[in-house]
């Protein structure tokens, strides 16, 4: 299939992406405005376009912790999450970049919560900074999609080993709606490799 250019959001294409990845097992929970994505992606795993283990957890702890099990198995290990569901996760965040594992994990940012806040900010990624883990900014939707494939070759090169967040601005990027151009599929493949 050649490449191709369609109207997406954000989340959409950075599903995409993870479904051109095909990953072994992705563990996730939703939040706004992350649900979308993963939403996208169960799409693509019950219409039988990727064979990935999808795992609906209890909280985004339970998802990281989950993350950390598979890819110290070996598994290419992907998730989502945004804003507080980050917080949540911040002990085993600590634990999966000090182990090196290659994980990809897409943050759609979000303001943390105080008291009560859906609007988009830094806060979340930010808080992670210093995490160990390497970050990626997706300044629109076409680079949520790159991010995420250049995200896999990255976490997993030899000399890297690091876990990758592939961030994007929540409601401006992940719900506006642009062209983005798909690569083709044998392209896709060969980037991310085995």
């Amino acid at each position: 299939m050649p490449d191709k250019t369609i109207a997406l959001t954000g989340n959409q294409a950075s599903a995409y992406a993870m479904k051109q990845i095909n990953p072994d097992v992705v563990p996730a929970y939703p939040i706004t405005p992350q649900t979308a994505l993963m939403q996208k992606f169960a799409d693509f795993h019950a219409d039988g376009e990727v064979d990935t283990e999808v795992i609906l957890v209890e909280s985004e702890h339970s998802a990281m912790s989950a993350c950390v099990g598979s890819a110290a198995a070996g598994a290419r290990t992907m998730s989502a999450t945004s804003a507080n569901g980050l917080a949540l996760m911040f002990e085993i965040v600590y634990i999966a970049s000090s182990l090196r594992l290659p994980i990809v994990m897409n943050v759609v940012n979000r303001a943390l919560s105080g008291p009560i806040n859906i609007h988009c900010d830094h806060s979340d990624t930010m808080s992670a900074r210093d995490s160990g883990w390497i970050q990626l900014y997706s300044v629109d939707a076409q680079q949520a999609y790159e991010n995420t494939l250049m995200a896999v070759r990255i976490a997993e090169h030899p000399n890297v080993l690091t876990p990758v967040m592939v961030c994007q601005d929540g409601f401006v990027t992940s719900h506006g709606m642009e062209n983005v151009t798909i690569y083709d599929e044998k392209n896709v493949k060969k980037i991310v490799g085995e």
